[in-house]
C-alpha cells in the first residue's frame, strides 16, 4: 500500500495499491481514535477524494492494528456544544453525508472496540469483517444522550424494533460473534486476520468492473429506503443501464468464449 499522502493527517491516513483497493485507517492512539472535528473533516474528504479516483474502486475503513477501531466522539470536543451550535453547524451530518453518498464499496475491518461513532460508521459501510472478541456498541445512553449518527435508524432497520431497542436503551455491547450471528456483521475472524481479509475481500470486488459494482450497490441501497414495488421497478432501470456498459459486452463475451473477463472499468 502506497500512502496517498494530500489525504493523510496525523490521525488518518489513507494509501492505496495498484490493484484498485484503498484503505482509510483512523490513527489516534492516545484518544482511541475517538473522533475530534479535524479528525471528521479528514474522513469527509478523504471519502470525497477517494470517490472521485477511478484507479480506486473499493476502500477498506479499519482502526489501530490492535484496536480499537474508534471510540466515538472525543467527549472534551462533545461537552463544548449546544443544541443551538449542533443544529448551527449540522454536527456530524457532514460525517453521515459522507459515507452515504459515497458511490463505491466499503468494508469496515473492525479489531477492539467500535463504540459510539465508530459502531455507527462501522454499519454505514457496505460490510463489516470483524474480529470474533470485538466490541460493538452504543453507550450513549450511559453518558445522557442517544445515538447521533444513524445507530437508532440502522438498527431498527436490521435487528427490528425490540432488539434495537435493547441495544440503545440499555447501552450494552456486543461481540462480533454475535453480531454476525444477529446479520450485522458479514463475517468474523481472528484478530490478526481481520484486515488481511477484509483486503482479500476488497481485491476481490475490484477486479470487477467498477461502473457495474458501483450499478450493484445502488440497487442493494434502495431496499432500505422503498417499498418492494418501486424498489423492483428502480432494480430493473439500473439493471437495463448496465447494458450500455462495455464491460457488461466484455463479460459476456467472455462467458461465451469461455475465457476470463478483460474488465476496463468502463
Amino acid at each position: 500500500m502506497q500512502l496517498i499522502t494530500k489525504l493523510t493527517t496525523d490521525d488518518v491516513r489513507v494509501s492505496a495499491n495498484d490493484q484498485g483497493v484503498a484503505v482509510l485507517q483512523m490513527d489516534r492512539p492516545a484518544k482511541r481514535n475517538a473522533f475530534s472535528q479535524a479528525m471528521i473533516d479528514t474522513i469527509v474528504a478523504a471519502l470525497r477524494e477517494l470517490d472521485r479516483m477511478p484507479e480506486v474502486r473499493a476502500v477498506v475503513i479499519a482502526g489501530l492494528p490492535e484496536g480499537p477501531f474508534c471510540a466515538g466522539m472525543d467527549i472534551k470536543e462533545l461537552v463544548a456544544i449546544t443544541t443551538a451550535a449542533a443544529h448551527r453547524r449540522a454536527f456530524l451530518k457532514d460525517l453521515t453525508d459522507a459515507f452515504a453518498g459515497f458511490s463505491k464499496p466499503t468494508i469496515a475491518a473492525v479489531v477492539g472496540a467500535a463504540l459510539g461513532g465508530g459502531c455507527e460508521i462501522s454499519l454505514a459501510c457496505d460490510m463489516i469483517y470483524a474480529a470474533e472478541d470485538a466490541m460493538f456498541g452504543l453507550p450513549e445512553m450511559k453518558i445522557g444522550t442517544i445515538p447521533g449518527a444513524g445507530g437508532t435508524q440502522r438498527l431498527a432497520r436490521a435487528l427490528g424494533k425490540h432488539k434495537a431497542m435493547e441495544f440503545i436503551l440499555t447501552g450494552e455491547p456486543a461481540s462480533g460473534a454475535e453480531f454476525e450471528r444477529l446479520g450485522m456483521v458479514t463475517r468474523v475472524f481472528p484478530k490478526e486476520k481481520v484486515l488481511e481479509e477484509a483486503l482479500k475481500l476488497a481485491t476481490k470486488i475490484a477486479s470487477l468492473s467498477g461502473p457495474v459494482v458501483q450499478i450493484a450497490k445502488q440497487a442493494v441501497l434502495t431496499a432500505e429506503s422503498t417499498t418492494l414495488e418501486i424498489g423492483m421497478t428502480h432494480e430493473k432501470a439500473l439493471y437495463y443501464a448496465t447494458f450500455d456498459v462495455a464491460d457488461c459486452h466484455e463479460g459476456q463475451r467472455a462467458f461465451l468464449e469461455k475465457r476470463k473477463p478483460n474488465f476496463e472499468h468502463r
